[in-house]
């Protein structure tokens, strides 16, 4: 068979990345289309994946949707000379769409039960979803459900190996701590927010107290954070998650990332609360590997007890117990596409 695998965000392509190998040993061919976009091209180049480019990546409302016609006709272009069976992605209306015109089938893969787009356009266009089992909605026949969570796909531990290594290669310094900042500009994000530029320097003044503090922004740093910028390449990031002391973000890939790792996990935005996304909660409740908190204050202060005393050991232990309860993600997903 032949797929294709849009991608639009770096996670999506180590979402699939173990998928994408399988299916190519057992005989089929992948074709691989990624997103005009700086970081997740440069994870692309950084492991040598060879992808065409369907669209740019707009920031702005206005260019994202002027963006949209050029983005479908180049699709459609891609789509009839390569001929593929499946369109697979994380829940591109792009890519269901053009699916849908062109006689081919699709498969999303949607994680957050609050991306109105996904709901209202996408899940209707394809094929087939798959979510993970904790997912809080229900699409009906079409709907397929999968144990853990898809960062299982590339952090298990049958997948991946943290190589101390590069701690050293980059200068990163014992204890440390991740921050990771989001830029708040994506479709789903209209409407949200997160930590404020006054925050940001006040968790930052208060975990140097016990260690060093790297931060990965999509915005850049102002010049008082600037000291603190990860220098590590973007396809390295893992490496740094698994041996970090301590994870504080207002980011939701890297939050579960992060606790999937077994580090100790802190998340806050204007997610958080009694609509939060269910695999938060599950992380949270279920496993304890995250925390999700809702006020600055709670923040400050689960960011103190953290910092002052390493909660690393307890996490490792619970993140071992976690892998235990789940099976081959890659396995099952290469499965589903087989048989679509």
């Amino acid at each position: 068979m032949r797929y294709i695998f849009e991608l639009n965000h770096p996670k999506h392509y180590y979402q699939f990345k173990y998928v994408m190998r399988i299916l190519k040993e057992r005989g089929h061919e992948c074709l691989v289309l990624a997103r005009d976009k700086d970081v997740l091209l440069n994870v692309l180049k950084e492991e040598n994946v060879l992808y065409e480019i369907f669209g740019k990546h707009g920031k702005k409302m206005s260019e994202k949707i002027l963006g949209t016609f050029s983005i479908i006709r180049n699709y459609k272009h891609i789509v009839a000379r390569f001929k593929p069976d499946v369109i697979v992605s994380k829940a591109s209306f792009y890519g269901c769409y053009t699916a849908k015109k062109c006689g081919c089938k699709s498969v999303i893969f949607p994680d957050s039960e609050v991306v109105k787009v996904t709901n209202k356009y996408v899940v209707p266009l394809a094929t087939k979803v798959v979510t993970p089992n904790s997912f809080g909605l229900d699409y009906g026949k079409k709907h397929v459900r999968i144990n853990g969570f898809f960062e299982d796909c590339y952090l298990a531990p049958t997948v991946f190996k943290p190589d101390a290594k590069i701690l050293e290669q980059y200068g990163i310094e014992k204890p440390y701590a991740v921050f990771r900042f989001v830029g708040w500009f994506a479709n789903h994000d209209v409407g949200n927010n997160g930590f404020t530029h006054e925050q940001k320097l006040q968790m930052v003044h208060e975990v140097e107290k016990y260690m060093k503090v790297y931060i990965s922004s999509e915005k850049p740093l102002p010049d008082e954070l600037k000291h603190c910028q990860l220098p590590v390449p973007a396809s390295m990031i893992h490496h740094v998650l698994a041996y970090a002391d301590l994870y504080l973000g207002d980011s939701q890939t890297m939050a579960t990332e992060a606790a999937l790792l077994g580090t100790p996990a802190i998340r806050s935005n204007s997610f958080v609360g009694e609509n939060d996304m269910t695999n938060f909660k599950v992380l949270e409740n279920q496993y304890g590997l995250l925390k999700n908190i809702v006020t600055f204050y709670e923040v400050l202060n689960v960011l103190k007890d953290f910092s002052s005393k390493s909660k690393k050991e307890e996490w490792l232990e619970k993140k071992d117990r976690y892998f235990v309860s789940t099976g081959d993600s890659n396995k099952r997903i290469v499965e589903i596409l087989e048989n679509v």
